[in-house]
């Protein structure tokens, strides 16, 4: 999480000098939703980063304007040659000087939520052919290189864990939304009545329960807590490496499964299985 919170620094500190340049809408982000990202190379300046895109637009302003993109990956389809861009990167002319592309993150870059929140956007906007625009301007037919700091979408859905990334000795909190559950048993949780059965998995073969099913709703660590301020909604936050105490030495979790659970109730059919992604690192 360390190495997380100094990246989301660093980025922070790049936007601010881009911040004019380059930006996202709508922001927050939801990195499984529809964003815009814009260019506007009114706001670049030419020469910074052997640059002229500015300049060869003013005088050539139908030429057409393309992505290239580097973070938090390359694109799935690819940037294409410097030469010739993929033609699928192809931005969307906004008015004189502003560009636009709508694309879905997770799936325009082939990553998770959490790398695309950690890295930002890192591109620059060129002509399909980024090199020099015959030799009337100095410099290539782009940008310089910008970058854009996402900030995430504070979650709505029913369960919501932060930090999507999270080591053995993170803080995790569990955020539920009793009022959008749709199991007619687990409708209109009183404050003391939502619980979490907690299940530890070291390997496919290898798992701890926190307590067994039964004696959930009798173990008050696994009590979530009204959010204040926000009815209806239960949080629970712990740090995995302390609630489960019981792996033998030299074993770490990979996974938490777990499932929210009232006094009396039991799941129709098999139980939903809910799972909280541990990262190992040396």
């Amino acid at each position: 999480m360390k190495k997380l919170m100094m990246t989301l620094c660093a980025l922070f500190g790049l936007q601010a000098a881009n911040a004019q340049v380059a930006y996202i809408l709508p922001s927050p982000t939801d990195a499984n939703e529809e964003v815009t990202l814009f260019i506007d190379i009114s706001q670049s300046a030419d020469g910074t980063q052997n640059n002229a895109l500015k300049a060869i637009l003013t005088d050539h302003p139908d030429d057409d304007v393309y992505l290239w993109s580097w973070n938090p990956a390359e694109p799935v389809t690819g940037n294409g040659d410097w030469g010739a861009s993929n033609e699928e990167l192809l931005m969307t002319k906004v008015s004189d000087l502003l560009y636009s592309i709508t694309f879905v993150p997770t799936e325009f870059y082939g990553v998770d939520g959490a790398t695309f929140f950690a890295n930002g956007i890192s591109c620059l906007a060129k002509l399909s052919n980024g090199n020099e625009y015959d030799g009337e301007y100095e410099g290539e037919a782009k940008t310089e290189d910008l970058s854009v700091t996402v900030v995430p979408k504070l979650c709505d859905r029913r369960l919501c864990i932060f930090p999507e990334i999270k080591e053995q000795d993170d803080f995790v909190a569990i955020t539920y939304d009793n009022n959008q559950e749709e199991l007619e048993g687990l409708q209109n949780l009183g404050a003391d009545e939502c619980y979490v059965y907690m299940l530890g998995r070291v390997s496919s073969f290898v798992f701890y329960e926190y307590v067994p099913a039964d004696q959930v709703t009798s173990t008050p660590e696994l009590q979530l807590q009204p959010v204040e301020g926000e009815p209806g909604k239960f949080r629970l936050i712990f740090i995995p490496e302390d609630l489960f105490t019981m792996l033998p030495e030299g074993e770490e979790l990979s996974s938490i499964e777990f499932r929210i659970m009232r006094e009396g109730f039991t799941y129709p059919g098999s139980p939903p299985v809910e799972v909280i992604s541990i990262l190992n690192c040396d």
